[in-house]
């Protein structure tokens, strides 16, 4: 199965009642006297707000992505300066668990006349390197299978890649930051801007105006130009693919007008 569609898989992982695994929480939080159960994101099972305080999301051990657990867990004191910080971790009675700080704030808005997207681009102007001694997914392979030129898109930059507004929260101190990392992957500086401009489109940009927004990160503006042209290419065809798995309808057709505008 190619790596779009093993990212999305059938869509949603059904969410289960955070009281399942609520003993294991509070061996962490202390009695739970509050708790919101969180309705946005697709890798998480169990995914809730604990005492104003914690994030908790979670797995069932058997779960076939509990894996996705461990590498969040590895990856974060890597991406402290964007995202929120792993305060305890939990892999007993059948579950897999990580508590975040809580960041208080609301899901970023995309659309063209968003005060959001300066934030977003100061937010990825702190990108970091990839790390060593991470198991990170390569750009060029999980690529391969929609582009024959997949090596264009190598690098030694860490890249998110999953530009869903619902994984981009806007703190209430007036800075984004970038949650779920389930997928980090290593490749070229300019991979995760150019991933950020499907979704643009798909909000409602005009294909310049969404690259023009892009460019305000250097990387994405002294990229080859048949670079990202291979990568808008490789972008549609596998929205193409995911189809009505997407997390968000119009990412196949916001693709495909990218690669027109690029091509025309």
């Amino acid at each position: 199965m190619d790596e779009g569609l093993l990212q999305y898989g059938s869509g949603v992982t059904e969410r289960l009642f955070w009281r399942q695994a609520q003993a294991l929480i509070e061996m962490h939080t202390g009695p739970v006297i509050t708790a919101r159960q969180v309705g946005e994101g697709f890798n998480s099972e169990i995914a809730v707000v604990i005492n104003d305080t914690t994030f908790v999301k979670g797995l069932r051990s058997d779960h076939p992505r509990v894996w996705t657990q461990e590498r969040e867990r590895r990856i974060n004191p890597h991406v402290a300066k964007v995202s929120a910080s792993l305060r305890w971790t939990e892999t007993t009675g059948g579950w897999d668990l990580n508590g975040f700080d809580l960041i208080e704030g609301r899901t970023a808005f995309y659309g063209p006349s968003s005060p959001d997207l300066e934030l977003i681009v100061a937010m990825m102007t702190r990108w970091p390197s990839a790390p060593d001694g991470v198991d990170l997914k390569y750009a060029e392979q999980r690529w391969s299978g929609y582009s024959d030129r997949s090596e264009l898109f190598a690098g030694d930059w860490l890249s998110h890649t999953d530009w869903s507004p619902g994984n981009v929260l806007i703190g209430g101190d007036g800075r984004a930051y970038m949650l779920d990392w389930a997928w980090p992957t290593r490749g070229a500086r300019w991979l995760d801007p150019a991933c950020w401009v499907v979704w643009l489109i798909a909000s409602g940009h005009h294909p310049a105006r969404a690259q023009a927004w892009a460019s305000e990160i250097p990387a994405f503006a002294a990229a080859p130009a048949h670079a990202l042209t291979a990568f808008a290419q490789a972008q549609a065809a596998m929205w193409e693919d995911i189809g009505d798995h997407a997390p968000q309808p119009g990412l196949a057709a916001a693709a495909a007008r990218w690669v027109e505008h690029r091509t025309d």
